[in-house]
């Protein structure tokens, strides 16, 4: 019997092996199920990862935008608001006793540069622009006055003025004629030759 009892512990091995060496086998099969599965869950979970991606760019790309066009137009308002600010504040000096007494102080230093380099100032031109008008108006009147007294001579200033205008215009047409008879010699003696 004691045989009998080694006999059935192998039996209970064998029984029991094949019985473990098929859950492995089953573990084993279950193991590459999850896996095909996985695989197929795991592409479809991977598409839908690429999608939601795609809107979340979408989605980020949309609020970048608005807020670079809110940035821009803040600052395009902030520059308005700085440019009236900036153009009041200087209307605000022009109208100062402050801003007129710094240009004169600008325009003495400017006079004293030019003069000291011999430049005419505006001021010294307008004087000579006084004076030469007052020259030429006082010459026009010697004109004016010269004339009327001309006119006022006596006739007998008159026929002697007339007289040796004569005698001037004489001259003048006797030299002429000298002149072209000499010019028409000249014309015959070249035609000659």
């Amino acid at each position: 019997m004691k045989k009998k009892k080694p006999d059935l512990k192998q039996k209970d091995i064998g029984e029991r092996t094949a019985e473990i060496a098929g859950q492995l086998e089953h573990i084993f099969l279950a193991g590459l199920g999850a896996l095909a599965n996985t695989q197929k869950v795991g592409s479809k979970a991977f598409e839908a990862l690429v999608k939601q991606g795609e809107s979340y760019r979408k989605g980020a790309t949309d609020k970048t935008e608005t807020l670079i066009d809110d940035v821009q137009d803040a600052i395009r308002g902030m520059t308005h608001d700085a440019q009236s600010k900036a153009t009041g504040l200087l209307d605000q000096m022009r109208d100062t006793p402050q801003m007129e007494k710094l240009q004169n102080v600008f325009d003495s230093r400017v006079d004293s540069a030019l003069n000291r380099l011999g430049v005419a100032s505006k001021h010294d031109v307008d004087k000579l622009n006084a004076k030469l008008d007052r020259l030429l108006k006082s010459a026009e009147k010697q004109k004016s006055s010269t004339k009327k007294a001309t006119k006022k001579t006596s006739p007998a200033k008159k026929t002697a003025k007339k007289s040796s205008a004569k005698k001037g215009s004489a001259k003048k047409s006797s030299a002429k004629k000298s002149s072209t008879r000499k010019a028409s010699k000249k014309k015959v003696s070249k035609k000659s030759v």
